[in-house]
């Protein structure tokens, strides 16, 4: 009776001792289990910080292009608005010159005008007084002296249209002078540079990622 007791005592404790290196084993499997996890959920991590990592530095670096271009299309566009006015400034200096040289010559024959009519008054005069010293009488006189008024009328007409012809003359030449300016400076604005748009950068290197709005 006894032996078969310390049988029993002997087979349960081997039983105990199996249920307890199957519980260790198990609990070691879930441990393994556990960290192999764990190993894979730090690795994912790394992986993706590794792409978030690379992904800003990719930004980054189009963004410094994107910038450098931009600078690029300012600098340009600055050079092309300074051209543009210098040739606006060089294009009103040469209209201004046309019109002072067009004022000086309308000035010029209102000059010659004003002397060729003292010339035609002094001739006039000098007419009417050989006239009255020829000692003609009646009606000899009243048409030399008619005469005499006609051609100097007629010399003094000359100098008014001549007078009138300068002024048409430059009103003309200032106008197509003004008109070449006007085309010219349409022109150059032409060649101007549109206005740079500012680039649209990444700072967070989140382009291209499918986030919801």
């Amino acid at each position: 009776m006894c032996i078969a007791t310390g049988t029993a005592v002997t087979a349960a404790a081997a039983t105990n001792a199996g249920l307890a290196i199957s519980a260790a084993s198990t609990v070691a499997s879930i441990g393994l289990a556990f960290m192999s996890a764990q190993q894979q959920a730090a690795q994912a991590q790394q992986q993706v910080d590794l792409q978030n990592r690379q992904r800003r530095e990719q930004a980054s670096l189009s963004n410094q292009a994107a910038m450098t271009a931009y600078n690029g299309k300012i600098r340009a566009q600055q050079a092309s608005h300074l051209s543009f006015y210098k040739q606006l400034d060089n294009i009103n200096s040469g209209v201004n010159k046309t019109y002072i040289q067009e004022q000086l010559k309308f000035e010029e024959a209102q000059t010659k005008a004003a002397f060729k009519s003292q010339d035609i008054l002094r001739k006039s005069i000098g007419a009417q007084g050989k006239i009255l010293a020829s000692g003609a009488t009646g009606q000899s006189v009243g048409l030399l002296s008619l005469d005499a008024d006609r051609q100097a009328g007629f010399a003094q007409a000359q100098t008014n249209a001549s007078v009138d012809s300068a002024a048409i003359q430059g009103a003309i030449t200032q106008d197509v002078a003004f008109d070449q300016a006007q085309s010219s400076a349409n022109q150059a604005f032409s060649r101007t540079d549109v206005t740079a748009q500012a680039p649209i950068l990444d700072p967070y290197g989140m382009a291209g990622l499918n986030i919801p709005t």
